[in-house]
C-alpha cells in the first residue's frame, strides 16, 4: 500500500488556510471557531434550557410562581433559547449602523443570525486591557453588570493595532454603542 504521508504528499491544514490550526471554544450562547483572520461565531440553541429550569424549580419548590412569571413574560423564554441568534442578529446589526473604531468588524450574518464571520483579533491580557481600556471614561457612569461586562479581558482583542471589542451581542451594548 503506498503511504502518502512518508513520502511528503499530505496536505496540512495550513496548505488550505495558512496559519495554524482552527480554535474552537464556546460560550453560553454562541459556538467560536477562530480559523484564519476569522471568527466564526455559530449560535447556540439552548433547547436543553426548558428542561432545566423546570427541574431546577420542582426542586425548590417554585414552579407555580415561576410558570406565572414566564407566562406574564413569554419573552423571556424566547430570549434565553435563541440568546446566540440575537446576539449574532446583535453584533451584525450594531457594526452595520455604526461601524465605530472601538469595534471588531462583524462582515457577514448568515442563515438569518444564525452564523456570523467576525474579523479576528489577538487575545488581550487583563493588564493590556486596564491599561489601553478603549472606552473607560464610558464605563465611569455605567450600572455594575454592564461595567463589568466591558472590563472583561475576554470580550476584547487587538484588531489593526488597538483593543477593540470582540463581544458585542448583547442587548445593553448595542444600545449603549447607538446612541
Amino acid at each position: 500500500m503506498y503511504n502518502m504521508f512518508r513520502h511528503g504528499l499530505a496536505l496540512s491544514y495550513s496548505h488550505f488556510f495558512g496559519g495554524d490550526m482552527p480554535h474552537i471554544s464556546w460560550g453560553m450562547t454562541r459556538f467560536v471557531i477562530l480559523v484564519g483572520p476569522v471568527a466564526i461565531k455559530i449560535a447556540r440553541f439552548r433547547i436543553m434550557w426548558i428542561p432545566k429550569r423546570f427541574l431546577h424549580f420542582v426542586k425548590s419548590r417554585e414552579v407555580g410562581t415561576k410558570i406565572a412569571y414566564q407566562a406574564r413574560n413569554p419573552r423571556l423564554a424566547f430570549n434565553n433559547i435563541f440568546a446566540g441568534l440575537i446576539a449574532n442578529r446583535n453584533e451584525y446589526l450594531l457594526w452595520q449602523k455604526s461601524h465605530r473604531h472601538f469595534l471588531v468588524p462583524t462582515l457577514y450574518s448568515l442563515l438569518g443570525g444564525v452564523i456570523n464571520i467576525q474579523r479576528r483579533g489577538e487575545r488581550v491580557s487583563a493588564e493590556e486591557l486596564i491599561a489601553a481600556h478603549p472606552f473607560r471614561e464610558l464605563l465611569a457612569g455605567m450600572p455594575s453588570p454592564i461595567a463589568y461586562d466591558m472590563t472583561k479581558a475576554v470580550n476584547f482583542g487587538k484588531h489593526e493595532g488597538r483593543i477593540c471589542l470582540v463581544d458585542y451581542g448583547g442587548e445593553t451594548t448595542g444600545e449603549l454603542f447607538t446612541k
